[in-house]
């Protein structure tokens, strides 16, 4: 359990930061924090300018999180004219009113979240992983458009671009073996036989080297790859490559006079005249297939 010190600085924020957050990395953030699903409670607003718009944790009577946010009965766009909240209004104790219309909004709310996400409801899929798995399956990933959705999903900071490539392939299977194979011309000298099998390419662009968090973009997409596209595109057997391409440098080589080194040969790029990019190639393989060294 984390200490009350961390608790209380981690409300602060997500209260300060509310407005920037959408619903579904919020209620992610949440969960993970160790809130469950019975623990929010949704609320809609007439007045607000993002989708989520505060954030409350509260103590007492109950313990739980309130989160206000432009759906339900009382946003933006709702169903209930205007000048029935006009007459609510000039009523002595409006709020009376409010308090009942956002119990019947808690869930409606509720239901649409749950609609949108059924992912995080173990009572709809019990292996939310599988089912995508299957569903990917079902999709017949080699293609371009359906790898520029998948991938677009999973990097939707970046720019996507997929095309075809072809790659070389190695293959042991037409080896000459004796006593089995055959003198048809079918069998190859040597152990392995190269030729071109086709495959795609996926390009990211990224404008800087760090994303808003500071953090190296190679290493927060090769993460992203290993977590979640390649355990997904494993059943097809995809002959990928993945690249990174950056548009602008974020760190320049330059001469140290002395303490602590803090650059490393041939890692930080010379500064030139011109604005260049640059590459990184974060995956080439077969998708599910563990190559040899």
């Amino acid at each position: 359990m984390d200490p009350p010190s961390s608790v209380q600085e981690f409300e602060r924020k997500v209260v300060a930061e509310a407005r920037r957050f959408d619903l579904k990395p919020l209620l992610d953030l949440l969960r993970a924090k160790g809130f469950a699903r019975s623990d929010i409670f949704f609320e809609s607003t007439r007045q607000a300018s993002s989708l989520v718009d505060a954030i409350r944790f509260e103590k007492h009577p109950i313990e739980r999180v309130v989160l206000t946010v432009n759906l339900g009965l009382l946003a933006s766009g709702a169903l209930i004219p205007s000048y029935f909240f006009e007459i609510v209004d000039r009523t002595p104790e409006p709020e009376r009113f409010y308090e009942f219309i956002r119990f019947f909004d808690h869930w409606l709310i509720s239901g649409l979240v749950e609609a949108l996400y059924p992912e995080d409801d173990p009572r709809v899929f019990r292996d939310w992983n599988g089912v995508r798995r299957s569903f990917v399956r079902m999709l017949g990933v080699p293609c371009i458009s359906t790898l520029h959705w998948i991938a677009a999903l999973q990097f939707p900071e970046l720019g996507v671009h997929v095309e075809r490539l072809e790659f070389a392939s190695e293959t042991e299977s037409h080896a000459i073996r004796a006593g089995i194979s055959i003198l048809d011309g079918s069998s190859v000298l040597g152990m392995r036989h190269e030729a071109d099998a086709a495959g795609f390419v996926i390009e990211l662009t990224a404008e800087e080297e760090t994303d808003a968090r500071g953090r190296g973009w190679a290493a927060v997409l090769r993460e992203r790859l290993n977590e979640q596209l390649l355990p997904m595109l494993a059943v097809h057997r995809v002959a990928l490559s993945v690249r990174l391409r950056v548009l602008e440098h974020a760190s320049w080589a330059h001469l140290e006079t002395g303490g602590k080194p803090s650059g490393y040969l041939g890692y930080d790029r010379l500064r030139d005249k011109a604005s260049s990019g640059h590459t990184i190639v974060l995956y080439r393989g077969i998708t599910g297939v563990t190559l040899r060294a």
